[in-house]
Order: C-alpha cells, then sequence, then structure tokens
C-alpha cells in the first residue's frame, strides 16, 4: 500500500495564520452542518420509527394483560406445582422478586443504629476545591500544582460569517 504524504504548506506569517484560522473556521462551519442535518435526520428516523411502532406496542401490551387476566383466573390450576407454564410458542408464569422499600428517615436510622454497612458512600479527591490550597500544603498531601501551556485555536465564526457574506454580495 502506498504511503500518502498531506500536502501541508507552512505557516510563515500573521497573515498565514489569519487565514489558517479562517479555513478551520470554514471547515468547523461545514461540519456543525452536516453534523446538525445527521441529527435532524436520526431525530426524524426515530420519530417515524416510534410513530410506526406504537400500535405494536399497544397491541403487545394489551396481549400481555390478557395473558395476565388468564393466568391470574386461573392460577389454582396451571400453577398448584410449578411457577411458569410452557406452551409450544412460549412461557408465562410468576417470577419471584424482591424489592427494598425505603423512607426518607432509612438513612438517618441507619446512621443512628451503626449499621454503616448498608450505606453507600463514595470517596473521591475533590480537585477543584484543592485548588484554594497553597503549594506547601498540597505537597503535605503528596500533591502538586501542574502547570502547562496548552496550545489552542479557535476560529471567529463571526468574523467568518461577515467575510462570507462580503463574498456572496
Amino acid at each position: 500500500m502506498a504511503r500518502f504524504k498531506p500536502n501541508v504548506k507552512k505557516i510563515e506569517s500573521l497573515e498565514d495564520t489569519n487565514l489558517t484560522l479562517k479555513e478551520i473556521g470554514l471547515l468547523e462551519r461545514e461540519l456543525e452542518t452536516i453534523d446538525g442535518d445527521a441529527h435532524r435526520q436520526i431525530a426524524e428516523i426515530k420519530t417515524a420509527a416510534v410513530k410506526a411502532g406504537e400500535s405494536i406496542r399497544k397491541r403487545i401490551t394489551d396481549l400481555s394483560a390478557l395473558l395476565g387476566a388468564y393466568a391470574e383466573y386461573n392460577r389454582a390450576e396451571l400453577f398448584k406445582d410449578k411457577k411458569t407454564v410452557q406452551v409450544s410458542f412460549g412461557i408465562f408464569g410468576y417470577r419471584k422478586s424482591t424489592s427494598i422499600s425505603v423512607k426518607k428517615t432509612t438513612l438517618e436510622l441507619l446512621k443512628k443504629l451503626g449499621k454503616i454497612i448498608f450505606i453507600r458512600t463514595k470517596e473521591e479527591v475533590d480537585k477543584e476545591a484543592m485548588a484554594v490550597m497553597t503549594d506547601e500544603e498540597l505537597a503535605m498531601v503528596d500533591a502538586v500544582r501542574k502547570y502547562k501551556d496548552d496550545f489552542f485555536c479557535e476560529a471567529d465564526k463571526e468574523e467568518i460569517n461577515k467575510d462570507l457574506l462580503k463574498e456572496q454580495m
């Protein structure tokens, strides 16, 4: 497979950087348009799918309710030795499920009774709060403040749009 070497010119002046930022802005604008169209199309497809499947979902719910009513009415006969009935096209029955229901007071009562093993806590370092610490305080807790210069570039979309309007006139 042949190697591809991009044809990239050098930036040699502030004017070149300005033109490069303009091109970045134009390309980002183009991408936003493409992405916006894709999101709109996806939303339309999802909406159409929900609408197309609405009657099917309702029919499934209705049929499930009918099966549930039949099972409940004939519970003693169908489920005296088992919890599930198998028929040619599937199974139906009852599953035992459990859940714990708590009130607003449950957490405080668990704390008072010392039942902390039933309380979930997530401990993590709050780096944003630690920003107020001095470098000496950070060192005491095996932390260090790091400085770095991250490059960034940002196209001025407003100016690019104005320029595009000038070109179109």
